[in-house]
């Protein structure tokens, strides 16, 4: 019997989901890690629910944002136990803007569901999670990695608009200046530096108990071909393990061949493939 749960207490989501999702850390590393950063003071999230299956949880959803819902990594659902899953979600939700999450469960959730309620149903990226437990390939040591700092925030909000721009995610000019002071604040903001220059960038967030996740990989097009994306991410990965992390993982975009080649040089693993699905 399928059940789906509603919270309001953020707390009590916490409690009940929370070991669940830690089974599989660094694939739930999105919903985890942003679950973990919540605060029960501060954040009213949009959707906390849990798909409950024979009395136990088989599926976390959370949203924080209002453009999409977070679905964790999940038991195994037949077809027609996804349908319900479906209808359940349309019956309780009143707009459904789309997932991310798993690929096949996310891709058969979301086509039901715009079959169902007679909306369209658009891939936004096709992805794959990552996971590292040890540097392969060393750095080159050419150059060196070092902590992003305000001085550099010229340079890194430019860098940070044109990531979410490439990644499919465009902000403005305004959004990308506040959000790379927040991002140099917060402090997990690395550049490797050649010459004294700065040439690639990446950014680690959403800490959990083991595994924390690197992001906002960029190198200007100036710099490309030369390496730079793979050495700040092989540097910044290990410096993350010698602080006490088991494993990093990472998002990659399918359509772009050359990251993906370059993470598992450095080591990482391929263990789920993910996909951003919106309602129009």
């Amino acid at each position: 019997m399928i059940k789906l749960v509603k919270y309001d207490d953020l707390t009590l989501f916490k409690k009940d989901v929370i070991y669940f999702l830690e089974k599989f850390e660094a694939e739930n590393n999105l919903i985890l890690g942003v679950l973990l950063s919540l605060s029960e003071i501060e954040d009213s999230p949009l959707l906390m629910a849990t798909v409950g299956k024979h009395n136990d949880i088989g599926l976390v959803l959370l949203q924080t944002h209002p453009s999409q819902i977070i679905l964790s990594k999940s038991v195994s659902f037949t077809s027609k136990e996804i349908h319900v899953i479906g209808e359940k979600l349309s019956n309780t939700i009143q707009e459904i803007p789309g997932f991310i999450g798993e690929k096949k469960l996310t891709t058969d959730l979301a086509m039901y569901i715009s079959k169902l309620k007679g909306i369209q149903a658009s891939v936004i990226m096709d992805q794959k999670i990552y996971k590292l437990e040890k540097v392969v390939k060393k750095a080159n040591t050419n150059g060196m990695l070092r902590r992003i700092i305000e001085k550099d925030h010229r340079t890194i909000k430019e860098w940070v608009y044109l990531f979410c721009y490439e990644t499919n995610q465009p902000i403005s000019l305004d959004e990308a200046d506040k959000r790379a002071k927040i991002m140099i604040n917060k402090g997990n903001f690395v550049a490797w530096v050649v010459n004294g220059e700065l040439v690639s960038m990446a950014y680690a967030t959403r800490p959990t108990q083991n595994n924390i996740t690197i992001s906002y990989v960029y190198t200007p097009i100036s710099e490309r071909k030369k390496g730079y994306a793979a050495d700040c991410v092989s540097a910044f990965t290990q410096s993350l393990l010698d602080r006490g992390y088991k494993t990093t993982s990472l998002y990659t975009d399918l359509n772009n061949p050359t990251s993906n080649k370059i993470y598992i040089q450095i080591g990482y693993e391929a263990i789920m493939d993910s996909i951003v699905i919106l309602f129009k």
